[in-house]
């Protein structure tokens, strides 16, 4: 399974929001190509909405499996003060957060239970992972 990731967000969160997602980014493809999601054939494309208040509504969620194609595109909404004023700690927890609402659409890419489990597996350990390889990131 590949992991890819954009966003869909508002000017101020930018900077939080891209260091957060190359980290994850490359965290997850590594750690998805090492597990037996390896020989799970397709896509997950992540694209987080970070808005602020009065624009949220504007952008709604829109995740959606695309089975013939075997994606699945998740795009649910984030805490948007977090990505503009949170640590790095904060930032990945609340974009992980959203990542982990893929696992129950996993099996609709022919993903088995034991890759499931290992996708949650490997999300639960991500933030303190990314943190100890990333010592230079600010935690607090």
């Amino acid at each position: 399974m590949i992991f890819w990731a954009a966003v869909e967000g508002y000017q101020p969160a930018y900077e939080g929001i891209t260091r957060t997602r190359k980290s994850v980014e490359a965290h997850l493809n590594a750690e998805f190509a090492r597990s037996s999601l390896a020989t799970l054939e397709g896509k997950l494309r992540y694209v987080p909405i970070i808005m602020p208040k009065g624009m949220r509504e504007r952008y709604p969620e829109r995740s959606k499996l695309r089975k013939k194609q075997r994606i699945y595109d998740c795009a649910p909404q984030l805490n948007y003060e977090i990505f503009v004023s949170g640590s790095f700690e904060d930032q990945l927890k609340e974009y992980i957060r959203g990542v982990a609402l893929s696992a129950p659409h996993l099996k609709g890419l022919g993903a088995t239970p034991e890759q499931i489990e290992d996708f949650k597996r490997i999300l639960a350990e991500a933030v303190p992972r990314i943190l100890v390889e990333q010592p230079d990131q600010t935690r607090h």
